[in-house]
């Protein structure tokens, strides 16, 4: 049994990472934003979770956040990082608040909770995996915005994978293409029906992430289905 952090827990696919993981036999650290949803995986899942409300663009509250997660379950063997919104629409119609909040929940958030599990488990070793999209591959009509933070996350990543070369960390980056969410419900320019589920993508990704004896998976690419 090992102790993950998964962030953005409280819905879509991070609620989905966390069940799967709480019935691998893991415990996790759930952050979120929204109270109420952590309540209610907490609810479910019993001692095997506990909630912890932070907004991950906030340095103080990366801080805080870390730090309440390992005084109740240790240093993480894992952390996953797979917080994050959209904000769609043809360029032009973005508000200065927009463009701030995706920016901030999507590439500082990720430059943040990657600090400081370099900071915690860097020599210790482990698995830093982030949740990117195939929004951080091709850019796309109506998602400039989203593809931009995207975008940034990926060259923030290649670039600390290159400095992690030789360390104990092991970074894995997840890129699933449209993934069935409340994520949508501020979009009308597709249709997410087809997407895949929540729960199919996170079996994916966690069995992707369960490291072999000589090789472990550095990039994950999950197309959905036509």
């Amino acid at each position: 049994m090992g102790h993950i952090i998964v962030t953005g827990a409280g819905s879509g696919l991070g609620r989905a990472l966390t069940i799967g993981l709480v019935e691998r036999g893991h415990q996790v650290s759930m952050m979120g934003r929204r109270y109420q949803r952590l309540q209610e995986q907490e609810q479910r899942l019993g001692s095997a979770v506990i909630g912890i409300v932070a907004d991950l663009a906030h340095h103080e509250e990366v801080d805080v956040a870390f730090a309440a997660a390992v005084e109740w379950g240790g240093l993480p063997d894992m952390v996953i990082h797979c917080a994050g919104v959209g904000e769609f629409g043809p360029v032009g119609v973005y508000t200065a608040e927009q463009i701030r909040r995706v920016v901030e929940s999507n590439l500082i958030s990720t430059i943040l909770v990657a600090q400081q599990t370099v900071r915690l488990v860097g020599d210790k070793g482990g698995v830093l995996a982030n949740v990117l999209s195939s929004a951080a591959q091709v850019g796309k009509a109506n998602e400039s915005l989203y593809c931009a933070s995207k975008w940034g996350m990926r060259g923030f990543l290649e670039s600390l994978r290159t400095e992690l070369k030789g360390s104990p960390l092991r970074l894995v980056n997840l890129y699933p293409s449209g993934v069935r969410s409340e994520f949508w419900d501020n979009s009308d320019h597709v249709d997410p029906s087809g997407f895949m589920t929540p729960e199919d993508a996170a079996a994916y990704m966690l069995d992707a992430l369960e490291a072999r004896s000589s090789c472990h998976v550095t990039d994950l690419f999950i197309g959905r289905n036509p």
